[in-house]
C-alpha cells in the first residue's frame, strides 16, 4: 500500500463553522446578527435586517431554480469538534426555530449564550434533517472565554463583503479559508 497507515487528510478549519453530518455541539459566544444573503456567481453579498432588499433579478437561481437568497442568522461559536472559535450562519428555519424557542423560554434556558447547543444534521435521501437540543446551563471555562477575547471578532463586516476575523491563521500545509468568498 502506498499511503502510510494511519494517515488522515488534514480538513480545513476557516473562519466559518458548517453542519457535519452527525451531532455538531457549538457555544454561542456572541449576540446574533440577522440579515439577508443573495449569491451572484457563486459570491454572497448579505444585507442586514428584518426586510429583504435583494431583488430576485440581482442573484443566481439556486439548484431548485428559485432565485438564490436567504434570510440567515450569523453568530460568534466555539466549535467543540476543532476546539476553536468560528463564525456560524444558519439559514435553516428547522434550526432558527428551536433556538428562538429555548431562548423565549426564560424560566428553564433564556440567553443562548449560557449553554451549549447541540444540531444534528441527518441526511436522507435527498432530504437533511436537524434537530436541536439545549445542553443544561453552565459556566463559560476560561479556555473558551480566552479563545473568543482574543479572537477580535466583527460580525458586522460580513455586511460589507469583508471577513469578520482579522486575521486567518494558516498553519504549514492548510490551505487559507476560501470556504466563503467574498
Amino acid at each position: 500500500m502506498a499511503i502510510p497507515k494511519g494517515t488522515e487528510i488534514p480538513k480545513s478549519e476557516g473562519q466559518f463553522a458548517k453542519f457535519q453530518d452527525g451531532v455538531n455541539r457549538f457555544r454561542i459566544l456572541s449576540d446574533i446578527v440577522t440579515g439577508w444573503e443573495g449569491w451572484k456567481d457563486k459570491k454572497p453579498f448579505r444585507h442586514e435586517g428584518q426586510v429583504c432588499r435583494i431583488k430576485p433579478e440581482e442573484v443566481d437561481l439556486n439548484q431548485n431554480g428559485r432565485p438564490n437568497i436567504n434570510y440567515f442568522w450569523a453568530m460568534v461559536v466555539w466549535n467543540y469538534a476543532i476546539k476553536r472559535v468560528q463564525v456560524l450562519e444558519i439559514t435553516q428555519k428547522t434550526v432558527m426555530s428551536p433556538l428562538y424557542d429555548l431562548e423565549q423560554n426564560v424560566e428553564d434556558w433564556g440567553d443562548l449564550k449560557n449553554y451549549d447547543i447541540q444540531i444534528t444534521k441527518k441526511k436522507e435521501g435527498d432530504k437533511t434533517n436537524y434537530s436541536v437540543i439545549g445542553i443544561p446551563p453552565k459556566p463559560l471555562i476560561a479556555e473558551i472565554k480566552s479563545a473568543y477575547e482574543a479572537s477580535d471578532v466583527d460580525l458586522t463586516k460580513l455586511f460589507s463583503g469583508e471577513y469578520p476575523m482579522k486575521e486567518v491563521k494558516v498553519e504549514e500545509g492548510e490551505v487559507e479559508d476560501s470556504e466563503i468568498p467574498f
